[in-house]
This record gives structure tokens, C-alpha cells and sequence, in this order.
């Protein structure tokens, strides 16, 4: 059974230039993610070099390895990958 799990990305803070390069195939891959049901969804925090993406997994593993791809993880721009399995119990995601 899949669980939800809150996947937080630290980005390296020196790469903004190569990051806008590799953006538009990092969105295509969170967007087949999101086509088939696996991503929920995926955003940066205002302000930060951080990023939270919310999966569908079977477990804290597996959510990392559905992002494992993720072509910001495959360069070398994140620093740090936090996943927390989550409960919500309102709202569309309940």
C-alpha cells in the first residue's frame, strides 16, 4: 500500500545559472511523475534554495528512488534530500 512522503530538496547555493539550464527537464520530469499519479505535488519555498515535492511511495526509500532521476538530483544540485512520511487527515490530499 502506498503512503505519502514529503520529499524536501537543500539545493546547493552557487549553481543558479547551470540550475535555469537543467529547470525546464527537471519540471518534464516532475511533471510524468505528477501523469502518473505518483507526484502530488512540487514547488520551491519562497525565498530559499529549497524545494518540497510530495510522492506517493511504498516506503522512505522508494521515495527516493522515484526521484532518484530527477535530472537537479542526476547534476549535482542538491545538497541535501529529507523525506518524512506524512498523514493528512483534511483536505483533498485526506
Amino acid at each position: 500500500m502506498s503512503m505519502i512522503y514529503a520529499v524536501e530538496y537543500h539545493y546547493v547555493t552557487d549553481k543558479d545559472e547551470e540550475m535555469a539550464q537543467v529547470r525546464p527537464s527537471h519540471r518534464a520530469f516532475n511533471g510524468a511523475l505528477a501523469d502518473k499519479g505518483l507526484l502530488l505535488a512540487a514547488g520551491p519555498y519562497v525565498g530559499t534554495h529549497n524545494a518540497l515535492i510530495v510522492v506517493r511511495a511504498e516506503d522512505e526509500a522508494g521515495a527516493l528512488a522515484l526521484l532518484e532521476e530527477d535530472p537537479f538530483n542526476q547534476a549535482g544540485f542538491i545538497a541535501e534530500r529529507v523525506v518524512r512520511q506524512w498523514n493528512p487527515v483534511i483536505g483533498r490530499l485526506a
